[in-house]
């Protein structure tokens, strides 16, 4: 069974959680166009919407009702259309009101370590907390720069009672790349007396500073001599609104672009990718291991890189993943040792420490699943290796006994690589917990389904 055809994947979540807790900020009314959304941006509404924000817009059906099993107030105006448009009226930086209630954040790692910067300049108190994931996931390096800036956080982990406070600059070396991390200081930082700045060892993903630009914050980044990242913000008297059209998740796109690459015969489209350049990583490693994907129709959109990618079966050879790779590709790992798997030779990952402390702790559950269809996988302490072959390897799942863990981690990004690996070796795609994949990539089996021929 190849996969064969045109598809589209949802909105970027990165970029729409930053659309719905920035526009809230802002200035006048905002208009984010989107058109499928998991469960972790629904957190990000919920809690805007509990901060007092005023929101509505035209919601598809698909939306709507995942917005309503999450509890997710529905009192806007809903039609079955295939867009959705969230129109945000921002009454400004201060604008927010003390919550009635505790801000559940869900599984949304993002939502809960940005909500950390923009409560940290509030003069009222609030508690934050998440699922049972979320709560068993490090703060500190969020809370530790807030706390220099002048707020008062309860605890290091989730749930977290916050007191924001008068903020001051602070000039903070972050010892990892973090996109989370610098987003939670450049969003005190509006709020703070002086200029922030954030260094960091490598450029992470920089949605947050293109948004804040494109809003009138004065940012500017630059590389250092010894290779770190500079960023620099300072307070504003308030954000300008914003339209923009969030382009699709690359995130989302490396499945496909993964099944692509190593079910024989597929020939695959893939329609309004978000491209930015600190987000495509694996694009970067799968060309090095020969995959045959070629972006098209290149061009801005909100100031955001999109393309189309053009993805065709290639036959793959090992390579070797560095830090520097990971920072681009940290949430593909799963994926990429998918591919590894069907490449010649051996593929080596190190520098993925921060495995660890996802939803799971991947690098473990990466190599049980591997290891559950008999496939050759080490696992190290920041990384993994795997020795590939892709003259064919064991079809069908093995009878070791650590598959349970992986099956059964909560994990999306697990749960849908072995989906992918179980389609390349058994032409069947099985996805397990599909209410668990909902959270980043809502339609995820009926995209593949649609792909598939016989």
């Amino acid at each position: 069974m190849a996969l064969v055809g045109e598809v589209t994947i949802p909105n970027d979540k990165s970029i729409t959680h930053r659309s719905i807790l920035f526009a809230v900020l802002a200035t006048g009314i905002s208009r984010v166009k989107l058109h499928s959304v998991g469960r972790d941006n629904l957190a990000s509404l919920r809690v805007a919407r509990l901060l007092g924000a005023k929101i509505s817009g035209n919601l598809s059906q698909e939306v709507y009702a995942l917005a309503q099993s999450e509890g997710v107030s529905t009192d806007m105006n809903c039609w079955a259309k295939p867009h959705s448009e969230l129109i945000i009226n921002g009454d400004g930086l201060h604008s927010l009101k003390a919550p009635q209630e505790i801000l559940d954040c869900g599984n949304s790692g993002t939502t809960s370590r940005l909500l950390c910067g923009i409560l940290a300049g509030q003069k009222f108190k609030a508690s934050i907390t998440g699922d049972e994931s979320l709560r068993s996931r490090p703060f500190k390096r969020v809370t530790d720069p807030l706390s220099q800036m002048g707020a008062h956080f309860s605890a290091d982990m989730l749930p977290i009672r916050i007191t924001g406070g008068e903020l001051k600059g602070i000039n903070y070396f972050s010892p990892k790349s973090s996109a989370q991390v610098k987003s939670a200081i450049l969003l005190a930082g509006l709020y703070a007396d002086s200029e922030v700045t954030v260094i960091e060892p490598s450029l992470s993903r920089d949605h947050t500073e293109l948004m804040l630009l494109a809003m009138g914050v004065p940012i500017t980044t630059s590389q250092q001599a010894d290779g770190s990242w500079k960023i620099c913000s300072r307070q504003v008297a308030q954000l300008s609104a914003i339209e923009i059209e969030v382009p699709g998740d690359f995130s989302a796109a490396s499945f496909l672009m993964v099944a692509g690459s190593v079910v024989a015969g597929s020939d695959i489209l893939i329609k309004n990718v978000g491209f930015n350049p600190t987000r495509i990583g694996l694009y970067d490693i799968l060309l090095r291991m020969g995959a045959d994907i070629t972006p098209t129709n290149k061009r801005l959109v909100g100031g955001e890189v999109v393309v189309d990618l053009k993805v065709k079966y290639a036959k793959l050879t090992a390579t070797t993943v560095t830090a520097a790779d990971v920072v681009r590709a940290i949430d593909e790992m799963p994926i990429l040792a998918v591919a590894a798997a069907f490449a010649e030779g051996l593929t080596e990952v190190s520098g993925a420490m921060e495995l660890r402390v996802k939803e799971s702790d991947r690098i473990k559950m990466i190599v049980a699943l591997l290891q559950d269809y008999g496939i050759k996988i080490e696992e190290r302490e920041d990384g993994f290796s795997v020795i590939g072959n892709s003259k064919g390897i064991p079809s069908g799942r093995s009878s070791t006994k650590d598959g349970s863990d992986w099956s059964e981690c909560g994990d999306h990004r697990i749960l849908m690589s072995s989906a992918v690996l179980g389609l390349a070796l058994n032409r069947k795609l099985e996805l397990l917990h599909q209410e668990v994949v909902e959270t980043s990539f809502p339609g995820f089996k009926e995209k593949f389904q649609d792909l598939a021929t016989n």
